[in-house]
């Protein structure tokens, strides 16, 4: 039993990819991106093939692309809380599911820390749920005040963090502070994982994001957002991070359009750049330049050797 794990940072194409080799190969994705869990936030999280021919459906507890089927988007409302172990399990589960029905699974995301606990390379022993009246103290402080609180609590913490970065500080402070509260281990999924990269030159990845953070402004993310803020998700955590903050920025009249958009497109540059640290850390990804024309044959005859080798 293999699960072909396709990863890589933002923008590189990795759901059409594992679209048309589902296509080729009869399989179904499991999507594994810590933005995509959430309802109603389909056109900033990247759901919405944009400029794309794809047919999407959307059917219970899944969505069909061009009749695809892909797991693990609209899992929970934005103010729900939803940990790496809870998508673990929901995604362990699904992928018995598919090979019981014959397909192959290709698990598909940006998210490192969500693909290795599936893959069983990080193990969570316990679990901090969120303190939301600790985060709305946290939320007054400077961002100087929350670097020395969470460098006071565990400075090992702080040094490995994105320091300047709010959102992750409050939770790295709320980790520390928080109850530990022990997990059942994770069940071991008998598969060979087989690790595909796609990555490229960076400049080539920042002008992509950039043509995607264009496309998606132009194609609703206000008008979303706008739906979330009525929905009152304003002050949960998916509406302050990537791409919504800085268009509930502008909705407030905090900053002017195009300083929202470029804004938007710096967070993605950092993200991605995030993203190719935490991929970097694992030998066992075999990697593919999304900037060569023929990187889809490419993964493909890859693919199809392994299958071959059993």
């Amino acid at each position: 039993m293999k699960v072909f794990v396709i990863v890589g940072p933002t923008s590189t194409g990795k759901t059409s990819l594992s679209v048309e080799l589902c296509k080729k190969l009869g399989g179904e994705i499991i999507s594994a991106d810590s933005r995509q869990i959430y309802k109603y936030m389909d056109v900033g999280t990247g759901k919405l093939p944009i400029g794309s021919s794809i047919d999407i459906k959307k059917g219970d507890g899944f969505w069909e692309l061009d009749e695809i089927k892909v797991w693990g988007y609209d899992l929970v409302a934005p103010d729900q809380y939803f940990s790496s172990y809870d998508f673990a399990e929901y995604a362990l589960e699904k992928t018995q599911e598919i090979f019981s029905g014959g397909k192959n699974v290709f698990l598909v995301g940006g998210t490192g820390y969500y693909v290795d606990t599936v893959t069983g390379k990080l193990v969570l022993n316990n679990n901090i749920e969120p303190d939301f009246e600790l985060r709305s103290e946290l939320e007054k402080k400077s961002l100087p005040e929350l670097q020395s609180l969470l460098t006071s609590l565990n400075l090992e913490a702080f040094q490995k963090i994105d320091k300047k970065n709010p959102v992750r500080l409050i939770r790295a402070i709320e980790k520390e502070k928080g109850q530990k509260k022990n997990l059942t281990p994770l069940p071991r999924l008998d598969a060979d994982f087989i690790y595909i990269g796609l990555s490229g030159p960076r400049e080539f990845l920042y002008s992509k994001a950039d043509r995607w953070v264009e496309e998606i402004w132009k194609s609703g993310l206000v008008s979303e957002t706008e739906k979330l803020l009525t929905m009152n998700f304003g002050s949960f955590p998916p509406l302050r991070g990537l791409v919504y903050k800085s268009s509930v920025s502008f909705i407030n009249k905090e900053i002017e359009e195009s300083a929202a958009v470029q804004r938007i497109k710096f967070d993605i540059h950092a993200y991605i750049r995030r993203q190719q640290t935490w991929f970097k850390r694992n030998p066992d990804i075999k990697w593919f330049d999304v900037s060569v024309d023929s990187y889809g044959e490419n993964v493909y005859s890859f693919i199809k050797e392994k299958m071959k080798n059993g």
